[in-house]
């Protein structure tokens, strides 16, 4: 990769590869080998001629648009289809913690949950059938930090969980310094599904990564390959 190359990427990190932002690197890079050509042409070094030609753009902030289109029957039908599965495997982990009376709620809601995306995804799908082509738009920036704050609560969330899971049962052995106890496969099978239900949730910041993977993939004007 030559210099000027190496200098157009640095611009563009950061930045979604969407089309605009090709043609931006594109353009950019044509622009600075003219420069770096009539600079060498008038006898100056090329070496030199590609800092100067460097110096001459230094950001290209304002230029990129953070807003991008995405087809909204397709992003909607999909995004409905992977939260009905991601539920779905969410109540198949909880079943076996039914045996132990933990989480029996949690255990309830999830197939109720999937019974109604079910449904919506039905509507949706149908109503999608034949319909005219609709877009909306997204900035990728926003997508990228609500997607990341999302993984930050649920770490927060199953670490509180998880602390006090290990208060509730382990924390007089810990305080007063006594070897853990497990009197029989029913207490460790209740021990160890009190830890693992909280994991359950993952399904929710799982949604934020799918929401954004499925905008990106049915971008208004992009071909993308899964």
């Amino acid at each position: 990769m030559s210099p000027l190359q190496e200098h157009v990427e640095s611009l563009f990190a950061g930045y979604k590869p969407t089309r605009q932002v090709r043609e931006l690197k594109a353009e950019i890079l044509s622009n600075l080998e003219a420069k770096v050509a009539d600079l060498t042409t008038e006898g100056m070094e090329y070496d030199l001629a590609v800092e100067v030609a460097k110096a001459n753009i230094t950001s290209v902030k304002g230029l990129v648009e953070e807003q991008a289109s995405y087809d909204v029957a397709k992003y909607r039908t999909e995004l409905l289809q992977t939260a009905l599965l991601y539920f779905l495997i969410a109540w198949i982990v909880t079943i076996p913690m039914q045996l132990f009376r933990v989480a029996e709620n949690l255990s309830l809601l999830l197939p109720l949950i999937a019974v109604v995306l079910g449904i919506i995804y039905i509507i949706v799908r149908g109503s999608a059938t034949g319909a005219d082509s609709k877009t909306a738009s997204f900035d990728y920036t926003s997508g990228v930090y609500k997607r990341n704050l999302a993984w930050i609560i649920w770490g927060i969330f199953v670490m509180a969980m998880t602390m006090s899971t290990t208060a509730i049962h382990m924390g007089s052995n810990i305080w007063f310094g006594r070897p853990l106890h497990i009197s029989g496969p029913y207490q460790f099978g209740v021990l160890a599904a009190n830890y693992v239900w909280p994991l359950v949730t993952i399904v929710i910041p799982l949604l934020f990564n799918a929401s954004l993977r499925l905008k990106m993939k049915h971008e208004a004007g992009e071909n993308h390959v899964d």
